[in-house]
């Protein structure tokens, strides 16, 4: 496995494997051998195995004055394997007791990847399957059903040939795309999760579960599960109580948050937002930076040779952000485009208080939360773009969290697209990694290539759109190549209410 590999695993959640297997053999392999061949085996130990620290895992066997410091990760084949039949569904079990004993390690380790459970899918014909990327580490239950996931842009099709094995953390949401009974399931999962753990194919000692079966209901939920914990009533939770956080399932208020746009930010790290601007309000932000008044007050950004190379090779730099050939064109800028006189402010002070950007900053950060900043990009045809950038990468830390069902970070970064944005047409622009706002590893590529990743995504998007996305989603900015406009894209940013705009 390869430092690019690994760190797309425990990103996406998912990893694709092909031609571990031909066709032919995959075809006439039994399950027993698929569970167990050695290039698989291999895969998972180098992705997920190791020794971690005691304190990340409920490995502790009850020997009395034994010191166990460290824990050695196995995995072991959790239930009987299957085939996946169902078309349009999601395979994994979505129960509370299956999402805590085979889910992502929250509090893992930033220097490896830790997971209870691990999903494998043996393509055994030519196969399809919908993956949804970053799911793995999910805040927000139940997630949309595979359609309306795929219809929010929150999924991936990867194509499978025979042969092929995709392996995935057992909650990383997937599912086949057609009937047809192509795909193996097998689910491993660390042995030391609820040791002793009985089932159907009789793993785990029953010596050690008879134990919890000796167990009032009550005591039962408290330390074994499902269901888990106690409301405020005093019975145990249902499963339904357990998967719904508090900021969805107490708040019944008109202006409460969207389910699936709560979930599609948890997950992705980025939200967007059509029409948000009609045409008019456009039209007087491009006709402000048309005036004068603008061009006076745009500044360039100067270029750094840590990011581009030394003028004029570029050497190592990726042409996707570099400018263009011979030249040193950069983005330029027109700062705090909203403390400007009016009228040529007029425009952008509207998008202090929009409601429907604000709606969503309110669960985004905080009630509380105030606006920091406003400056606008004006990218001439050929102007430069910046590479990857942001969470790990500035050494801002994991600023996101989710806490008493509610997101929180630090810092939300709202793009105000002035001019439409297209790949057709060799535009540049916004680029996400999606899910970036929860990794635990760095980029596994130098800033002047990183944007080459195929997990960049380019953000596309009509005047009028609104991309919102977290201070700690990586992000960077495609060079700008379209000789008919520039690009124009508004920049503002949100905070929790512990400073205000200079003055």
């Amino acid at each position: 496995m390869t430092e690019e590999q690994k760190w797309a695993f425990e990103l996406d959640g998912y990893i694709l494997l092909p031609g571990l297997l031909g066709g032919q053999a995959a075809a006439d392999a039994t399950p027993a051998a698929l569970a167990e061949h050695p290039d698989l085996l291999a895969a998972i130990d180098q992705l997920a195995g190791g020794e971690i620290p005691l304190w990340y895992r409920a490995a502790y066997d009850g020997t009395e004055g034994k010191e166990q410091k460290f824990h050695t990760t196995k995995f072991v084949l959790d239930r009987p394997s299957r085939r996946l039949t169902e078309e349009g569904q999601w395979a994994n079990d979505l129960t509370v007791d299956e999402q805590r004993r085979l889910g992502y390690d929250m509090t893992s380790r930033p220097d490896q990847v830790c997971v209870w459970g691990l999903r494998a899918l043996w393509a055994v014909g030519d196969s399809c399957v919908v993956v949804c990327p970053a799911s793995h580490k999910s805040n927000v239950q139940p997630p949309p059903s595979m359609a309306r996931a795929e219809e929010l842009g929150a999924t991936e099709r990867v194509q499978l040939s025979a042969g092929d094995c995709l392996l995935a953390v057992a909650t990383t949401l997937v599912g086949a795309a057609a009937a047809g009974g192509s795909l193996q399931e097998f689910i491993f999962c660390d042995d030391s999760r609820y040791p002793g753990r009985a089932d159907a194919d009789g793993h785990g000692a029953s010596a050690v579960a008879s134990w919890l079966d000796e167990l009032t209901p009550e005591r039962r939920a408290l330390v074994a599960g499902p269901p888990r914990g106690f409301g405020h009533d005093g019975e145990p939770l249902s499963n339904e109580q357990q998967l719904a956080p508090s900021l969805l399932s107490v708040n019944t208020r008109p202006d409460a948050p969207n389910h699936e746009e709560v979930w599609f930010w948890d997950i992705r790290g980025y939200l967007v937002l059509h029409d948000v601007m009609d045409s008019e309000w456009v039209a007087q932000c491009n006709a402000a930076l048309d005036s004068p008044f603008a061009e006076a007050n745009r500044r360039p950004v100067e270029l750094s040779n840590s990011v581009v190379g030394e003028y004029p090779d570029y050497d190592g730099c990726s042409q996707l952000i570099a400018p263009a050939q011979g030249t040193r064109c950069t983005e330029e800028r027109v700062s705090q485009t909203w403390t400007h006189p009016s009228p040529f402010s007029d425009g952008f002070r509207r998008m202090i208080d929009n409601p429907i950007v604000n709606a969503r900053l309110k669960w985004m950060i905080d009630p509380g939360f105030s606006m920091t900043t406003c400056y606008t990009i004006v990218s001439r045809d050929g102007a430069a773009g910046q590479h990857l950038h942001g969470g790990w990468f500035y050494g801002a830390g994991h600023t996101y969290s989710f806490r008493n069902g509610q997101p929180r970070t630090e810092q939300v970064n709202i793009g105000w697209l002035l001019q439409d944005v297209e790949t057709a047409t060799g535009d540049g622009g916004l680029m996400l990694v999606p899910g970036s706002h929860k990794a635990r590893l760095p980029l596994p590529r130098p800033r002047q290539t990183s944007c080459e990743l195929p997990q960049a995504k380019h953000m596309q998007g009509v005047a009028g759109t609104v991309i919102m996305y977290t201070g700690t989603t990586t992000h960077g900015v495609r060079s700008w190549r379209n000789p008919d406009h520039e690009r124009r894209f508004t920049n503002t940013k949100a905070g929790p209410n512990i400073r205000r705009p200079e003055r």
